[in-house]
């Protein structure tokens, strides 16, 4: 299923980009996949419903047609959450103040998992919440000074594990710890 969540994950990025529908070769190239693991997993996306093939060259999120354009953002954001829950099993308030031992051990953090971990502590909200662009910068150019690629990577690591999750906020990306 984590392979289902990065799938989707991009294709809503490069959605925008291309709102004809995502090039199949352009996932293909992005997420560096074999050709029959990419289309196992987008046609186990297509029977959830939650995105479909043209001519089996492109594919785009599933729409519903409904007055208010919310309702899609809504459909869309339901279909990622139930893709989260099964990704990370780990309840949100089982995540440690500050890591210690054993609780690391409990996620099998790596040491910059855990001074990523310690960064975003200090800069969530009263909520739980980071805006994506906060934490990316921190990371890219804070005590970490990670690549482009490395908080990447970070940041996918730590979503896998359960220990943040992407959500929209007032047509913005934060992550919620």
């Amino acid at each position: 299923m984590t392979g289902q969540n990065i799938i989707l994950n991009r294709i809503k990025y490069f959605q925008a980009e291309y709102p004809d529908g995502v090039p199949i070769n352009i996932l293909k190239l992005d997420l560096d996949l074999s050709v029959g693991v990419l289309q196992e997993t987008l046609l186990a996306l297509e029977e959830q419903g939650i995105l479909f093939i043209e001519n089996e060259e492109y594919v785009k999120l599933v729409e519903k047609s409904t007055e208010s354009g919310d309702e899609n953002i809504e459909d869309l954001n339901s279909a990622s959450r139930k893709i989260n829950q099964l990704n990370h099993p780990i309840p949100n308030d089982k995540i440690p103040e500050r890591p210690e031992k054993e609780d690391t051990e409990l996620y099998d953090l790596t040491e910059k998992e855990m001074k990523a971990l310690e960064i975003i502590k200090s800069l969530i909200d009263d909520e739980g919440h980071i805006p994506r662009y906060l934490l990316e910068g921190h990371l890219l150019y804070g005590d970490l000074s990670l690549t482009t690629l490395g908080v990447y990577n970070l940041i996918m690591s730590m979503e896998n594990k359960g220990i943040i999750r992407k959500i929209q906020i007032a047509d913005s990306e934060y992550y919620a710890v």
